[in-house]
């Protein structure tokens, strides 16, 4: 029996091995760049509520995307971050953020009160691996700026009561020679 030919052979959308590594390098890139990466799992959450979701997040310095687990996994062994490899299973996506960890703690957990579809499954600061609670944990601290601001006030505090215990004497006999001449 002779092979019917059907038409001329198509590529694949995908682009191939070529368009994979594209995306590993771009992946790598940005988990390099970033100081901590948060996992979640999406399941259930409309394409509206992704959008939104992105947007919000992106209000506070947080990238959200949605990643194939192979190749994160793959761009996480590029950048020494392997303990993100056990984090995923199922459909994962990554918030990531440059500047404050806390406040993308803070972010996701907010947004977890409002869409209950949304679950941690862990996290990544540097290169320690956090579970879900320990993720929450950090979303429970303040701010970065508002712990400089107590460390500031700490250190302070002490030079401020030195000042006022040297300028006392010398208040107390400006107090006493204004009662005289009075």
């Amino acid at each position: 029996m002779a092979k019917i030919k059907t038409g001329p052979k198509t590529k694949r959308k995908g682009g191939g091995v070529p368009a994979k590594s594209r995306a590993v390098d771009a992946l790598a890139e940005q988990l390099s760049s970033s100081t901590a990466v948060i996992v979640t799992e999406y399941r259930g959450l409309k394409v509206g509520e992704l959008q939104d979701l992105r947007k919000r997040l992106r209000q506070r310095n947080v990238e959200y995307h949605i990643v194939k687990n192979s190749l994160l996994s793959r761009a996480a062994a590029k950048t020494q971050r392997e303990g993100l490899a056990k984090l995923l299973s199922g459909p994962t996506a990554v918030a990531l953020t440059k500047d404050d960890e806390i406040e993308l703690a803070k972010g996701i957990s907010d947004e977890l009160r409002a869409l209950k579809a949304l679950k941690i499954v862990g996290g990544l600061i540097g290169t320690t691996t956090m579970t879900a609670a320990e993720v929450q944990s950090l979303a429970a601290l303040p701010g970065r700026a508002y712990l400089q601001g107590q460390i500031v006030g700490s250190i302070q505090a002490p030079l401020g009561q030195l000042t006022g215990l040297l300028h006392a004497p010398f208040q107390n006999l400006v107090h006493v020679l204004t009662a005289r001449s009075a």
